[in-house]
């Protein structure tokens, strides 16, 4: 009885996500530089164990195709399940200002 709200609800903060990660992926492959930090965030948060392995490795996959904008930007907006699950714990953290973030999701 009470799934179809919840699953709507995640549906609406996973659409959200997918915006705000569009504009991620527009603002990284204009500053590619960005990705160092990015990659930072990645190894410290495996190191620490806040990362399984799997999730690490679908992560750094993504991060190494920043050479090539449509591969990256489809990887990172895939709308696959495990992608959209992935994003929900995104390593891209403070990439957009809020200003930004604000602007995106105003839209």
């Amino acid at each position: 009885m009470f799934a179809r709200p919840r699953k709507q609800k995640r549906e609406a903060i996973d659409q959200r996500i997918l915006r705000l990660h569009t504009g991620i992926a527009k603002k990284i492959i204009a500053q590619p530089s960005l990705i160092n930090d990015v990659q930072a965030t990645l190894e410290a948060r495996y190191e620490s164990g806040m990362m399984r392995y799997g999730s690490y490795i679908l992560w750094q996959g993504i991060v190494e195709t920043l050479h090539t904008p449509e591969v990256f930007t489809a990887l990172l907006l895939a709308e696959d399940v495990r992608t959209a699950s992935l994003r929900r714990e995104t390593i891209f953290t403070g990439i957009l200002t809020e200003a930004e973030r604000a602007e995106i999701l105003e839209d």
